[in-house]
């Protein structure tokens, strides 16, 4: 009784069937679990990178060194700690940019409002590397704000094509099971 041909998508998201409101109730409650499990993800994710801006730099030697050796190890090239750090930099804000772009999107497909997101991956860094203040024997740096907002983007970037390349595919396979 229930076919793909049939749901209607929502500006908010949320599916109906003919006005079949158990449906709309139904999706409704795995949206706000999609939500909540983002949302989670995201402010964990952010207190982790402010954890790591709180180590002292001692701490911070010892994790770049760490992972230095595992870098190496893995390519079979030295790799210099400076790379290391600013690549840790640009990762983990490249990440930060895809759970802002999904967490964002559970809660609106308003296209115009994505500066929101855009604006966290941008104030997150400066807040980032003020906290590098209250941490012993670091400071900021204006080039890792740069640095971690250049990967923010990235991020936000990739997971835009992710969406729209699955979003593409869904179509494609809604189009065609409506024809067949």
């Amino acid at each position: 009784n229930f076919s793909d041909c049939t749901i209607e998508y929502l500006t908010s998201g949320s599916v109906i069937e003919n006005g079949a409101e158990g449906v709309k109730m139904k999706t409704d409650g795995k949206k706000w679990i999609l939500r909540i499990a983002l949302t989670l993800s995201t402010v964990a994710f952010v207190c982790w990178i402010f954890s790591n801006s709180l180590k002292t730099a001692a701490e911070s030697t010892v994790q770049s060194s760490f992972v230095k050796e595992l870098v190496e190890n893995f390519l079979g090239v030295e790799i210099s700690e400076h790379v290391i750090r600013k690549l840790a930099h640009f990762c983990e804000y490249a990440l930060l940019g895809f759970l802002l772009f999904f967490t964002y999107l559970s809660y609106t497909r308003k296209k115009l409002c994505f500066f929101i997101p855009s604006l966290v991956g941008i104030v997150i860094p400066f807040c980032d590397e003020g906290l590098q203040f209250f941490s012993d024997g670091r400071a900021p740096s204006f080039g890792d704000v740069g640095i971690d907002v250049s990967g923010a983007a990235f991020g936000f970037l990739c997971a835009w094509a992710v969406y729209f390349v699955v979003l593409s595919i869904v179509r494609a396979k809604r189009k065609k099971s409506c024809k067949g």
